[in-house]
């Protein structure tokens, strides 16, 4: 298993959606139980401004 989240903006505001899962996973009872990754779901190139890049962060997680 593992939680995901959608992050709207440029790559220097991901630390708030990484900050955010861990809160959550806090809250839930819930472990990191391995390395989380990235998927970018748009490209920059077609979208130049940084308001509009998303990315979907995953972190696999285990109960406590």
């Amino acid at each position: 298993p593992a939680v995901t989240t959608i992050h709207a903006g440029p790559y220097d505001k991901l630390s708030e959606a990484y900050a955010a899962i861990e809160h959550w996973m806090e809250t839930e009872g819930l472990v990191a139980a391995g390395a989380p990754w990235e998927s970018y779901l748009n490209d920059p190139s077609d979208f130049p401004d940084p308001k509009d890049w998303k990315t979907e962060v995953f972190w696999p997680v285990a109960s406590r």
